[in-house]
């Protein structure tokens, strides 16, 4: 992984054509091979996924293998990082 960081939402680098998705809901970072999400005041929220409990999300250090939702939509870390990876390339 580079540094770097994406938008994530509607109209975002890495794109969630999702009503409950803002256009601009959150920003996958690169730091240092660690992924750092934050939370960009959306409308209907970030949140992780734990054991089928949703857990709201502000920001802070994330896993690959962690699932997360923003607003009703879900995927896992390493889908938001392929999707990231192929934007790079383009």
């Amino acid at each position: 992984m580079n540094n770097g960081s994406y938008i994530i939402g509607r109209k975002g680098q890495i794109q969630l054509l999702d009503k409950t998705t803002s256009s601009k809901h959150a920003e996958l970072s690169f730091l240092d091979d660690r992924l750092y999400l934050t939370d960009l005041n959306s409308t209907n929220g970030t949140y992780l996924l734990d054991h089928g409990e949703r857990i709201r999300f502000k920001e802070g250090y994330i896993e690959m293998n962690q699932i997360v939702s923003f607003g009703n939509y879900i995927c896992s870390v390493k889908e938001l990082v392929a999707r990231a990876q192929i934007e790079s390339m383009a």
